[in-house]
């Protein structure tokens, strides 16, 4: 068993593995997620008798290919529940359509919004004692689009 990336299989070790091996019907391959239309690996899950190498060469597919949803992403409730047990003064959603994650957002926000009140009553209260480490407990959301800077400002010394 390998497990190679990327798993798109458009280039790099998983390619090169795939063209070797897939002209063998005693090898085969498993599909572990979400594949994007015009790659390989959208290819063979539909499939074909033979597929073009990165060279132009056609080879017969002769292994088995099979898919599993095996993602690593969490659901709504996760993602929330790891929300209220961090309490994170920024989050920062990437690594989704741009559509579904401004859902997200703004269900982020609504969830948290009672909490953001309550916060922003113990901001006023901590901002009159000196524990400065409490300070600034409110949450901020942010879903920028690809390539998009985030700028977060942080207080107090920092340790790593």
């Amino acid at each position: 068993v390998i497990m190679a990336s990327p798993g798109m299989m458009q280039s790099g070790l998983s390619r090169d593995l795939f063209e070797s091996w897939c002209t063998d019907h005693r090898n085969g391959v498993i599909i572990a997620g979400y594949v994007v239309e015009g790659t390989l690996a959208k290819q063979i899950l539909s499939e074909p008798t033979e597929i073009t190498t990165m060279t132009g060469q056609k080879l017969p597919l002769r292994m088995s290919v099979d898919y599993i949803s095996f993602s690593a992403h969490t659901d709504y409730d996760q993602t929330s529940e790891f929300i209220r047990m961090l309490k994170p003064p920024y989050i920062v959603l990437v690594h989704g359509e741009q559509n579904e994650m401004a859902r997200l957002k703004a269900a982020i926000i609504r969830e948290y919004e009672d909490d953001e009140i309550s916060l922003y009553r113990w901001n006023e209260i901590l901002n009159r004692v000196d524990f400065p480490f409490l300070q600034d407990v409110s949450m901020e959301v942010y879903n920028p689009r690809n390539t998009q800077a985030v700028e977060l400002y942080f207080r107090g010394e920092k340790n790593g």
